[in-house]
């Protein structure tokens, strides 16, 4: 009964996170056409990295370690103490996060310096007074992580999820605002007002959700709480492995602003699309499998479990394979279709264009360390997918630096998609000593047939784009061809996976049924 309730729920929250994800990524596609990659565009991630990216490694640390301490408490001691220790926390943070909004507020300048080549001035400008904007998105979004925690404490997964879209209506709004008079001279600083009132409503929303399980917010300040000093030692690990993943962000970024004007965004953009196929493609498949593995390793079933994590593996290799090799000869078509309208130029499609291409040869290692790192957690190691995290974030730092210096911007990429097959070989190899004998000859052999597979599909499909497409023609029948294009390679790649016999090629559509017992 409880699996049949976990897998219900794993499917909720699959479709609730591929709902949210769409609507997010049309959020960028409608930046993507107010701002293009112009010196503003470049400025606008500059300016949320440090509110955005190094502060959520601070809550996300404390929203992961809030949850055993809350159940813990409310177990032990009783509901309201539960909820006490909730404000407590909330509280606190609210006081730490208005002291550094504060301090982001005055030094907003002097900050996005330590990001930013000196040379880019009218970068430094603008993403300054955005920061100056931006930096108060702390203050919400640290309470918003702890309800975040006190929701799936309560059982309640997909609300979190859905607390995105008040966050990006607010966002579509401000960038309507931002074309019409007065608001259109203060454009990009009506946006970064538009991301800080969505965090406020996505409070807001999480907050009224919250309530529903007993939760009143009331001022307590815990700073001698000996459960929050616990909680606070509790998190300095997941800090510490959420922090290198942050530095490698805020080293990525440095070295782009010291390539050309629009290197930013365009990197940004080509990520968001990496984002969106990997979150909806291979996550779908890790999700579920997850569930299943973690029934049968409560079970004891070792064998069953072996022969479930190579058709799970399988299957993301040969859901991705065809993607990335479908992207690599698609890149400038598929950016053109997604984002080029508006300010979204020629030029703008042509510079995100370039990174997108090895993002889509990341797929495959990208998509593996995620369903091998939920191996490693189901086994319950979680120290050795730390571990390897690391070692493949200190790669990706030290290929940043190589490949942007000679390949610019698109090193960026490139550099993203080798440390994904880095730690992915690094996964593999702490799982075989973990699994021992599993069929790993069957992984290698189905990744074989789907590469031989989704080259040919290659050959056909760039041999179609040859033909029939290219950037400068009338949107209109752009769009039809490089569809056409994209479902031609589809139905030749199932039809050689077919052939080639490939016994996986019927287990997500197999998972799915049983889920929902067609």
């Amino acid at each position: 009964m409880q699996y049949k309730k976990a897998t219900k729920i794993a499917l909720q929250l699959f479709v609730v996170t591929v709902f949210t994800k769409l609507i997010g990524f049309i959020r960028e596609v409608a930046f993507g056409a107010r701002f293009g990659t112009s010196v503003k565009a470049d400025a606008f991630p500059l300016a949320l990295q440090l509110p955005n990216i190094l502060f959520a490694s601070i809550f996300a640390a404390f929203s992961t370690s809030f949850i055993p301490f809350y159940t813990d408490i409310r177990e032990k001691k009783g509901e309201d103490e539960g909820i006490k220790f909730t404000n407590s926390v909330i509280n606190t943070l609210l006081l730490a996060s208005s002291i550094v909004a504060i301090f982001g507020f005055i030094f907003s300048k002097q900050l996005i310096m330590l990001q930013v080549h000196q040379s880019k001035e009218l970068q430094i400008m603008y993403a300054s007074r955005i920061l100056k904007i931006t930096i108060f998105m702390i203050i919400f979004t640290s309470s918003a992580n702890i309800l975040q925690g006190f929701l799936q404490a309560n059982g309640n997964f997909t609300k979190p999820v859905l607390s995105s879209i008040p966050f990006n209506l607010s966002i579509f709004v401000a960038i309507f605002l931002s074309y019409f008079e007065p608001f259109k001279k203060f454009d990009i600083y009506i946006v970064a007002v538009g991301f800080v009132v969505g965090y406020f409503w996505s409070l807001v929303y999480q907050l009224n959700n919250s309530k529903k399980y007993g939760f009143k917010f009331y001022p307590v300040v815990g700073l001698k709480d000996e459960n929050i000093k616990k909680m606070i030692k509790f998190s300095f690990p997941v800090f510490i492995s959420s922090s290198m993943a942050q530095l490698y962000t805020f080293i990525d970024r440095y070295l782009l602003t010291g390539t050309s004007t629009g290197a930013v965004a365009a990197v940004a953009y080509a990520g968001k699309l990496n984002d969106v196929v990997v979150g909806v493609f291979s996550s779908s498949i890790s999700v579920l499998a997850f569930s299943t593995l973690s029934n049968l390793q409560a079970k004891g079933d070792k064998e069953n479990f072996r022969k479930f994590f190579v058709s799970a593996v399988n299957s993301i290799i040969l859901m991705m394979m065809p993607f990335a090799i479908g992207g690599i000869i698609l890149s400038k078509e598929i950016t053109r279709l997604i984002y080029q309208r508006g300010n979204f130029t020629i030029e703008s499609t042509l510079l995100t264009a370039s990174p997108l291409m090895f993002y889509c040869l990341g797929f495959v290692g990208l998509g593996l360390r995620d369903m091998l790192n939920r191996t490693l957690y189901v086994l319950k190691d979680s120290k050795t997918a730390v571990k390897n995290g690391v070692i493949a974030i200190v790669c990706n730092i030290i290929l940043d630096i190589i490949f942007i210096h000679k390949f610019k911007h698109t090193g960026a990429a490139m550099a993203f998609a080798s440390a994904n097959y880095i730690a992915a070989v690094l996964l593999f190899i702490s799982l075989r000593k973990k699994l021992g004998s599993i069929g790993w000859k069957r992984i290698a052999g189905v990744f074989v047939k789907a590469l031989v597979a989704s080259l040919v599909m290659g050959v056909f499909v760039y041999a179609f784009k040859q033909k029939f497409i290219y950037l400068t023609m009338p949107f209109k029948y752009f769009a039809i061809y490089t569809s056409a294009s994209i479902l031609l390679g589809m139905g030749i790649y199932a039809g050689l996976i077919y052939l080639l016999k490939v016994e996986e090629v019927g287990l997500i559509v197999k998972m799915v049924r049983e889920k929902f017992g067609i």
